[in-house]
């Protein structure tokens, strides 16, 4: 009974030693991540003016959701935001390009690491400015070379429509393309070499090494950068901001968090604004909810 009782008892004090441990990641759960979610949740049923407290808001209901799916501008927002993310497939592809070239123990491999992780870690205000003028209509580098190779009339990117959200896309890829180099060849790094050598001795060849091995292998990573890339995606607003001036032209590179931040801070309505972020915030779950279980049933049947 005395060796049961201590048992029992060093059990209990394992228990409580180890809710101690994770009561700080718990404290700052409820304060930093379910407090505020709460907050934005019941704001989003309020016409809340910016700038009072919170306890002063008078509820609306659902009005401002409403009033949101009733407004072209915000469905335009949302258009925007995802189009940005057609570069999550094209720095995917890149990425993975490169990093199978770096990945080969050569002499300047690192030298190439390096300089293509530079813009990772370069400012997104340069950036956004150097883009700026990589893509003026006049006397931007870009339009001065097809003015080169004989394009007389190259296109507006900053001032078409057409145009604006590719200048976007392009510059969110090359400066992604660094990080995820690194997460490919970190990944391709962690796959034996026996998989690659019994494969060539039944008779592989480098597209199968690549398609039956390497890329099965580095699935995780590719989940990952999909996963992260969405959700920055959907939190793009300070390229657009930077490079174009009042939302570019029509509206053509407005996104949902300039839609929320204009509402919240600009119109004085966080009523609205909150209804915009729990909006764009279920979106992101349910799309990142799907590719989770896409990857966990892809991993049963690997």
């Amino acid at each position: 009974m005395r060796k049961t009782a201590r048992r029992l008892s060093i059990r209990a004090a394992d228990n409580i030693w180890g809710y101690l441990f994770i009561l700080i990641p718990l404290i700052g759960l409820a304060v930093f991540v379910l407090l505020p979610l709460s907050m934005s949740i019941y704001a989003s049923l309020t016409s809340w003016p910016l700038g009072q407290k919170i306890s002063a808001a008078k509820f609306v209901g659902a009005k401002n959701y409403i009033d949101m799916f009733n407004a072209p501008l915000f469905w335009q927002s949302l258009f925007n935001t995802f189009y940005y993310m057609i570069g999550i497939p094209i720095g995917l592809v890149l990425s993975l390009a490169y990093a199978a070239l770096m990945n080969r123990s050569s002499a300047y491999e690192k030298t190439f690491r390096v300089i293509y992780y530079v813009p990772v870690v370069t400012s997104v205000v340069a950036v956004s400015f150097v883009f700026q003028r990589l893509f003026m209509s006049d006397g931007g580098m870009i339009n001065n070379a097809l003015n080169v190779i004989g394009i007389a009339e190259p296109p507006n990117w900053l001032g078409n429509p057409k145009y604006t959200k590719m200048v976007i896309v392009i510059m969110a890829v090359w400066k992604g393309l660094g990080s995820s180099i690194i997460l490919y060849i970190a990944g391709m790094q962690g796959i034996s070499q026996t998989y690659y050598e019994a494969a060539k001795i039944d008779g592989a060849n480098a597209f199968d090494l690549l398609r039956r091995i390497t890329l099965p292998l580095i699935m995780p990573v590719t989940f990952y950068l999909i996963v992260t890339g969405i959700i920055g995606g959907a939190q793009m607003y300070v390229e657009p901001r930077l490079i174009f001036t009042n939302n570019g032209p029509a509206n053509s590179t407005f996104t949902t968090v300039i839609h929320l931040y204009d509402y919240t801070f600009k119109n004085s309505k966080a009523g609205y604004g909150s209804a915009v972020s729990i909006v764009l915030a279920v979106i992101v779950f349910v799309v990142t909810a799907i590719q989770m279980y896409i990857n966990g049933r892809w991993g049963e049947e690997r």
